[in-house]
């Protein structure tokens, strides 16, 4: 049995009760019980369950029918990712929508794509692959929602006014002479300027993700016309070309999980410091 047998046990049974056959004879079962309501309509309904039973122990041999069920139940996973994955999207600012929206396209077409060949040896061996796009779209998706969050910040701050108070503190140190009233003064411009620090590192890691996803959006354009190429040449080239396919999406996964906890280390020491 492949897979896990008691995974495989439960999509199995579930497929089973959904079978015609299942639900005809649980149907006549319960109908008779409840209809009788004497020792022959519960006899029937057990031996309903008993032939579902025994059909249900047929099917956990039968190798077709239980890679149907996992196929089912991958379908029914990848369906509620994507449904929730589009919920996600539609929250995002403007800029990650419309990048996360050309990124997931991408990746769709790439798996469509691959799942689609009419070589079955490049449709399994570009498995790696479309594993390892869904992985970045799920980095992505990470990364665009951290840039709502960013971008929040930026548009409820005014940056000219932390500027314009900044000079008006550094003239006002510059021409005080009172200790006390220097020290406040200082004291001020210090946390403005931290202020400013954060304000300008905030706006540097918004581009950096922009572009972050700029580069997922290319990669996964150049992997898709890669594709069309590796699957028109012989098995021994489309099977160099996933290696080098597979590792450059390592990098860009790496280079996009490095980007990621930066932005999220200093939202956390930002946090901290309000």
């Amino acid at each position: 049995m492949p897979g896990s047998s008691w995974q495989n046990l439960g999509l199995v049974l579930r497929r089973v009760a959904r079978t015609p056959l299942a639900v005809g004879l649980f149907t006549v079962g319960a109908l008779f019980a409840l209809l009788t309501h004497d020792g022959i309509g519960i006899g029937v309904l057990v031996a309903a369950i008993a032939l579902v039973a025994i059909y249900a122990a047929g099917k956990l041999r039968d190798e077709t029918f239980i890679r149907a069920a996992i196929a089912e139940a991958r379908e029914r996973s990848r369906s509620s990712s994507l449904m929730d994955r589009t919920f996600r999207i539609e929250e995002l600012d403007l800029e990650s929508r419309l990048k996360m929206k050309a990124i997931v396209k991408l990746q769709s077409e790439i798996a469509t794509d691959i799942a689609g060949s009419s070589v079955d040896a490049v449709a399994a061996g570009l498995g790696d692959t479309v594993e390892a796009t869904e992985e970045l779209v799920d980095r992505g998706m990470a990364m665009a929602q951290q840039h709502r969050e960013l971008r929040r910040y930026l548009t409820r701050t005014d940056k000219a006014a932390i500027e314009s108070r900044i000079q008006s503190l550094q003239a006002k140190l510059g021409a005080e002479q009172d200790p006390v009233s220097q020290a406040e003064a200082k004291a001020s411009l210090d946390s403005k300027q931290h202020e400013l620090e954060e304000y300008e590192a905030i706006e540097l890691a918004c581009a950096r993700v922009l572009a972050q996803l700029d580069a997922i959006e290319s990669a996964f354009s150049e992997l898709r016309a890669r594709l069309v190429r590796i699957k028109s040449t012989s098995i021994a080239d489309w099977v160099a070309a996933n290696t080098q396919l597979h590792t450059q999406l390592g990098g860009l996964s790496t280079s996009a999980a490095n980007l990621e906890q930066s932005i999220s280390e200093m939202l956390t020491l930002g946090n901290s410091g309000q």
